[in-house]
């Protein structure tokens, strides 16, 4: 008999973040394999909705938790809420890091400070450690992080790297376009930690008129960070809103080359980006800082450009990107998919995944 697991998020059911999308996709791999899995969306559930409360309350959800052999938690939001439960429930507790929850923290008090606070915020810390805690297995997106954990003292048979991957069916290979609408485009979020400022100090040294740019994504909280790229910029960006999958793969069509300028912090180390891996299934160069292992990918396939984080080198990755003959673009592009294929296909990565569920609870499917 197959395990039966549950996995929890800590935001609503009807989140369309990155985060959500990977819990939600693991969790559907895993029945593709054969493993039931339930989701279990904590802000959906009051008074679990907030971290200061769901540690206390989860005793509440006791009950349900015990039904399950495995308990994955997105990200130590949602591990912390099992840390009064742990020894009362007999499934194994599964944290995927998601990140480096302090080290983005810290990220983000050192911008909003000026860099006077370079520290993480007191409930971040604690929230980590009640999660790191009660878990019994980590997963991680990346090599780096699994290396940093394993310092750390935890055992290296209970760590699994698990990457962000992509539906290939859904981000079909694209033909590289005779005559691109936009050099470059960016999708996802505006964090400090995806180096938006580097971003837009790096384009403002592109001295060339012609060189134009897409980036989507915007939610209504982004609204002033729109005005500034309107006003610094004009017409050579476009601006779009937070779409659905599909209509993002029509709108890359039209651009040449993919970006991703995460900063020279720790907060990058351990991340491994959604969107690369849709950038290479749709046969687009990539351009990447060196901060994570996306560089590696792209230096190991010769599938983009790989810059320095910081705006002065990107600007000169910029330019060498946007100068760069269409057919030796066109090449990198496919040699991006071939690397998409090899590596980021959800459809290897669940049945790796179903695997090690299957290893460490010591069933079959």
């Amino acid at each position: 008999m197959p395990p039966k697991g549950i996995a929890i998020s800590a935001l609503s059911e009807t989140s369309d973040s990155a985060y959500a999308y990977r819990i939600v996709e693991l969790a559907k791999r895993l029945r593709e394999n054969g493993i039931p899995c339930d989701l279990f969306f904590a802000e959906d559930h009051p008074p679990l909705h907030k971290q200061t409360t769901a540690s206390l309350c989860m005793f509440l959800w006791l009950r349900m938790l015990r039904k399950y052999d495995f308990i994955y938690c997105g990200a130590p939001m949602a591990g912390q809420a099992l840390y009064f439960v742990r020894r009362l429930t007999p499934g194994l507790v599964l944290l995927d890091m998601h990140g480096d929850d302090i080290a983005q923290s810290a990220l983000a008090h050192e911008i909003a400070t000026g860099g006077r606070k370079k520290t993480a915020s007191i409930r971040v810390k604690i929230a980590y450690r009640m999660a790191m805690s009660a878990a019994d297995y980590w997963i991680t997106q990346s090599t780096y992080q699994m290396a940093d954990l394993i310092s750390f003292g935890v055992d290296k048979n209970c760590v699994k790297v698990v990457r962000n991957g992509v539906d290939l069916e859904l981000f079909k290979f694209m033909p590289f376009p005779e005559k691109p609408l936009y050099t470059f485009a960016y999708v996802g979020a505006f964090q400090v930690w995806q180096g938006i400022d580097n971003l837009i100090a790096a384009f403002e040294r592109v001295s060339d008129p012609s060189v134009r740019m897409l980036m989507v994504g915007f939610k209504p909280e982004d609204a002033a960070l729109k005005r500034r790229l309107v006003e610094k910029f004009g017409d050579r960006v476009a601006l779009v809103d937070m779409v659905d999958r599909r209509r993002l793969q029509e709108l890359l069509s039209s651009a040449a080359i993919m970006l991703s300028a995460r900063p020279g912090h720790i907060a990058s180390r351990a991340a491994f980006p959604t969107k690369f891996a849709e950038y290479a299934a749709m046969g687009r160069p990539i351009l990447v800082t060196r901060v994570d292992e996306t560089a590696e990918f792209v230096e190991r396939y010769g599938c983009g450009f790989v810059s320095e984080p910081h705006p002065h080198a990107l600007a000169a990755a910029m330019e060498q990107a946007a100068h760069t003959p269409r057919d030796v673009l066109a090449e990198m592009g496919a040699r991006a998919r071939r690397m998409a294929e090899e590596h980021f296909s959800w459809s290897h990565i669940g049945q790796d995944y179903a695997n090690f569920i299957l290893q460490i609870t010591g069933r079959s499917a």
